[in-house]
C-alpha cells in the first residue's frame, strides 16, 4: 500500500514569495548582481530544486503525474545541449543546479527533518561531494573555479560598458555629473569581480543554492498540499546553532596557517569565512527585525533595498549583532525585560 501523504491546507500568502522569486530570477541580471554573483540564470538552480520537492512529494504519497511533469520540463529546459561558445560557466552552472536538486530531493526522501537550512546546506555538502566524485575537476581545484568565473564576470562586465558606451553620449550631454557616475561605478563594479567576486565564487554559488532552496520550499508548499516539512518561520525568529561559529573558527584558522596562504587551501578558507559571515549577518538581520518590526510587504521591500545601497555599513553592522548573538542572545533579553502578563482575576 502506497504511503499516506501528510496532507495539509496550503500555506498562505502569495506575495512575498512571488517578490522574492521575481527578484531571484530577474534583479540579479542587473548590472551590479551580474558583476558579482556567479550564476545569473538562477532557473538553473530554482528549478531542479522545486521539481525534487515534487518528487519528494510523490514519494510521500503524492502526486506521481505531477511530480512526473515536473521531471520532464526540467529535462527539456536544463538537459539539452547549449549552443557552442557558452563556455565552461554555463556547464558548470547547470550542473551544480542539476546536483543541488538532486541532493535536495535525496534528503528529502531518506527522511530528513529539522530546518529548511540545515537540509539546504546538507545538500549543498551532498552535491559537491557528488560532483567530486563524478569527476569534476574544478570542484577539487578552487582556483580554477575562481579563474572559470573570473572570465565570465570580465564578459559580462564588458557588455555592461558596451552597452553604457551606446547611451552615455547622450547622458553626458545632459547629464554630465551623472554620466560620470556611472562611469566611476561601473569601474569599482569591475574591480570588485576580479578582487572579490571571483574569489569568492564558491561560497556566492552555495549562498544562491540555499536560497533557491527556499524558495522552491516556500513555492511547493503553496502548490501542494502534500507537507515536506515545517513551514519558513517569519526572519525576524531565525537563527542556527553552534556549526556556523565554528566554520568561522575553523576558516579563520586555515587563513593563519603559513602553509595555508596560498592555493586552494587559502581559497578554501576565506570562502568558508564568507559563508559564515553571510549567515550571520542575516542572523544580524533578523535580531534588527525583532527590534524594529515592520509589518507591511512594501515596507519590508524597501528596508532590504536601503539595507542593499548601504551595504558597506550595514553589512559588517549585521554580521557583528548576528555573532553577538550567539551569546547575548538580544532577543531573549527583550523577552525577559517585557513586563508580566498580570493573571486574570476571578
Amino acid at each position: 500500500m502506497p504511503p499516506v501523504a501528510p496532507v495539509a491546507a496550503r500555506e498562505e500568502g502569495w506575495t512575498r514569495v512571488l517578490l522574492g522569486t521575481a527578484a531571484f530570477l530577474l534583479l540579479v541580471r542587473a548590472p551590479g548582481a551580474r558583476a558579482l554573483l556567479p550564476v545569473v540564470d538562477t532557473l538553473y538552480l530554482l528549478l531542479p530544486v522545486l521539481t525534487a520537492c515534487f518528487v519528494a512529494g510523490w514519494a510521500a504519497g503524492g502526486s506521481g503525474s505531477v511530480a512526473a511533469a515536473w521531471v520532464l520540463l526540467t529535462a527539456a529546459l536544463l538537459l539539452p545541449d547549449l549552443p557552442a561558445g557558452r563556455g565552461a560557466y554555463h556547464d558548470i552552472a547547470r550542473g551544480w543546479g542539476l546536483l543541488v536538486g538532486a541532493a535536495f530531493g535525496a534528503v528529502c526522501v531518506a527522511g530528513a527533518t529539522g530546518p529548511l537550512l540545515r537540509r539546504a546546506f546538507a545538500a549543498a555538502g551532498l552535491a559537491a561531494a557528488a560532483g567530486i566524485a563524478l569527476g569534476g575537476a574544478l570542484l577539487t581545484d578552487l582556483p580554477a573555479l575562481s579563474r572559470v568565473f573570473a572570465s565570465e564576470f570580465a564578459a559580462r562586465n564588458a557588455a555592461s560598458e558596451a552597452a553604457m558606451a551606446r547611451w552615455m553620449p547622450a547622458v553626458s550631454a545632459k547629464l554630465p555629473a551623472a554620466a560620470e557616475w556611472a562611469a566611476a561605478k561601473m569601474a569599482a563594479l569591475s574591480a570588485w569581480s576580479a578582487g572579490i567576486a571571483a574569489p569568492l565564487a564558491p561560497a556566492l554559488l552555495v549562498a544562491e543554492s540555499v536560497a533557491a532552496c527556499a524558495l522552491a520550499w516556500s513555492l511547493y508548499h503553496r502548490l501542494s498540499r502534500v507537507r515536506l516539512g515545517p513551514p519558513l518561520g517569519a526572519l525576524r525568529r531565525f537563527t542556527f546553532g553552534q556549526a556556523p561559529a565554528w566554520a568561522l573558527v575553523g576558516g579563520g584558522a586555515l587563513l593563519l596557517l603559513p602553509v595555508a596562504r596560498a592555493g586552494s587551501a587559502a581559497l578554501l578558507g576565506v570562502n568558508v569565512v564568507a559563508l559564515a559571515a553571510a549567515l550571520f549577518a542575516l542572523r544580524g538581520a533578523a535580531v534588527a527585525a525583532w527590534y524594529l518590526p515592520v509589518r507591511r510587504t512594501a515596507a519590508q521591500a524597501a528596508a532590504w533595498a536601503a539595507g542593499l545601497a548601504l551595504a558597506p555599513v550595514t553589512a559588517p553592522a549585521a554580521v557583528a549583532l548576528g555573532v553577538t548573538d550567539g551569546w547575548l542572545d538580544w532577543r531573549g533579553l527583550a523577552r525577559a525585560q517585557r513586563p508580566a502578563t498580570p493573571a486574570p482575576s476571578n
